[in-house]
């Protein structure tokens, strides 16, 4: 089994969201205005770290550990119409779970276990509303120290 990183399953996260046409901008590190880039975007997600815990079903340092990580996913509408951005928030949602439930990403993570769990409406701040929402995935360790070193 191949060494896995967690920043390869994000960006085939944001690989996934980006080609569904849905968004007009997909980012791995906040939103464009969060680094003091113009808010342009009308829908948008972004794709962040968010935790990580390694089980196994004995203490041998020789098995596998499944990791089970979670990802931060927010996903952004703006509209000056108060129904348009919400419908349209929830679409980016709606997209998101058809894309990533049920996938292997980065031919790492167990398909079985990749999906959206849960997600909150965030208050409206017009002219955009946001829904925060976690992806849950899951990936074996070998050997306690199957993670990938290289840059």
């Amino acid at each position: 089994m191949a060494n896995h990183r967690e920043r390869d399953v994000r960006n085939a996260i944001q690989e996934l969201l980006d080609v569904s046409g849905a968004f007009d901008g997909v980012y791995v590190s906040g939103l464009p205005e969060e680094r003091g880039e113009r808010a342009g975007d009308r829908r948008a997600a972004v794709v962040e770290p968010d935790g990580t815990t390694g089980s196994d079903l004995w203490d041998d340092t020789t098995g596998a550990m499944t990791m089970t990580a979670t990802v931060a996913l927010t996903f952004l509408a703006r509209d000056d119409d108060p129904q348009v951005r919400d419908e349209a928030v929830e679409l980016l949602l709606n997209t998101a779970a058809a894309v990533l439930n049920g996938r292997s990403l980065a031919d790492a993570t167990l398909p079985g276990s990749t999906r959206i769990r849960s997600w909150t409406w965030l208050k409206p701040n017009a002219p955009e509303r946001r829904i925060a929402a976690k992806l849950e995935f899951q990936y074996l360790a070998e050997g306690w120290s199957d993670f990938g070193l290289s840059e």
